[in-house]
Formats: C-alpha cells, sequence, structure tokens
C-alpha cells in the first residue's frame, strides 16, 4: 500500500495496524549539542531497539515492494510474438505453395554469398544484436529502485513501507528539533541521507553533531531496512 507523506505507515498486510514508527507515540528524544565540523558522516543503526531482526520478514518486504519490469518484459514479448508469427506465416504459406515472401530471402542470400564473416558489417551487426540482448537480460535480472522504503517489522506477515518523501521529512523535522537549527531539508543520496540545516547563529559548527545524532536517532525509530549514513551540511547566518 502506498502510503501518503503526510500520513504515519500503514501495514500492506497483517491482522493489526502497526506502530507509528513515523511520529512516535512519545516525547522526542533529547539531543544535546556537541562539537563537530560541517559533513560530518555516520552509520544510522540498521533496527530500533523494540524491532527484531527476521530475516524471512526482510526478505518479503523486499519482494512485495521490489518494482516489477513491466517494460523490458512487454518489450521481449512483443519481439518474440511478432518474430514467431513471420516464421509461422513463412514456413505454412510456403507449405501450401504460396510463399508470402515477407522475408527477402534472394537478396539476403545473395548478401550473405557475397560477404565474409570477419566483415566489418557483420561483426557490427552481430555486437548490436548481443548487446541488445544482454540489455535485455539485464533489465530482467538487475532489480529497480522501489517506490517505497520497506520498513523491519520483525513478522513476515506485516509488510510496511514507507513513501521516500514522508521519510526525508520524517528526518527533516528531527533535525528541526535541535536547538539553534530553524530550517533543515533531507536528499537520499543512494544510500546516504544528506542533511541540509540553516541555522541564524554565524557559527554553527558545534551544532552539526547534534543535528546527526538526532536524525541518527529517527532512522533508528523508523527502523528500514537499509542502513543510511547521515551527512550533515551545516549553513550559518
Amino acid at each position: 500500500m502506498t502510503v501518503p507523506p503526510a500520513e504515519p505507515p500503514v501495514a500492506a498486510s497483517g491482522v493489526g495496524p502497526g506502530p507509528d514508527p513515523v511520529y512516535g507515540t512519545g516525547p522526542a528524544p533529547e539531543v544535546q549539542s556537541a562539537p563537530g565540523t560541517g559533513g560530518t558522516e555516520a552509520t544510522a543503526p540498521s533496527a530500533s531497539a523494540g524491532v527484531p531482526r527476521n530475516p524471512a520478514a526482510d526478505r518479503a518486504a523486499v519482494r512485495a515492494f521490489r518494482p516489477r519490469r513491466v517494460v523490458p518484459s512487454v518489450i521481449t514479448a512483443v519481439l518474440m510474438a511478432a518474430l514467431g508469427v513471420v516464421v509461422a506465416a513463412e514456413v505454412i504459406s510456403g507449405l501450401l505453395g504460396h510463399p508470402l515472401r515477407w522475408v527477402p530471402y534472394d537478396r539476403l542470400l545473395s548478401w550473405t554469398s557475397s560477404i565474409r564473416w570477419d566483415d566489418s558489417r557483420v561483426l557490427l551487426s552481430g555486437a548490436v544484436i548481443a548487446l541488445l540482448g544482454l540489455l535485455l537480460v539485464l533489465l530482467a535480472l538487475i532489480p529497480g529502485r522501489p517506490r517505497l522504503i520497506p520498513v523491519r517489522t520483525g513478522d513476515p506477515n506485516l509488510i510496511i513501507g514507507m513513501h521516500p518523501r514522508g521519510f526525508t521529512r520524517a528526518l527533516a523535522h528531527a533535525a528541526e528539533r535541535v536547538q539553534g537549527v530553524d530550517h533543515a531539508r533531507v536528499r537520499l543520496r543512494g544510500r546516504t541521507a544528506e542533511v541540509t540545516a540553516r541555522s541564524p547563529l554565524r557559527d554553527p559548527a558545534e551544532m552539526t553533531e547534534a543535528v546527526r545524532q538526532a536524525v541518527t536517532a529517527r532512522i533508528a525509530d523508523l527502523s528500514p531496512l537499509k542502513n543510511y549514513p547521515v551527512r550533515v551540511n551545516l549553513r550559518g547566518k
């Protein structure tokens, strides 16, 4: 189930509602300011203390939100169907004594008899066909980017996903709770959560570590399946 960015995650399957990992049910943890430098990075915990790790549940969540390769499948199916129709029509019409000749056999035979296998045109055509086939195979094997962020539940029958926009908003809200930060924005760059925070202070470097700890703690509360190291860029007045 796709989760709107402004709402808490909703269970995609299961017997009851899941916990509220976005907004929580208790007060936000207090984060003390500590000296640090801009652009710090730390690895977020892979799971919160209240959610046990269950490999079967993690695999079920990954499979549930894995995007389907619809376009490569349709292209391959259409090409194979068209090729099968042409071959069947040519064979049947030839057996009936009235070949359709959709394929110019005479010209192909003349061209193949006058060219060598080591000719650059033959090699180039073979390379293009091989690359197209390899591309279709890779598109079918390599998993795509999921539209939702799977959340760890510990139960294979309870699958929860968060919209990336809701996930980044929750992290930005956690950064804005740090004293001295009036605005924060979070972007997911690969597997890194990049926090850009703004402060009215002239030298806000001491708050960098506090922002990093607040966002890291929030990631632990949300319990995504993947780890998201936190990188903080704090800008002063």
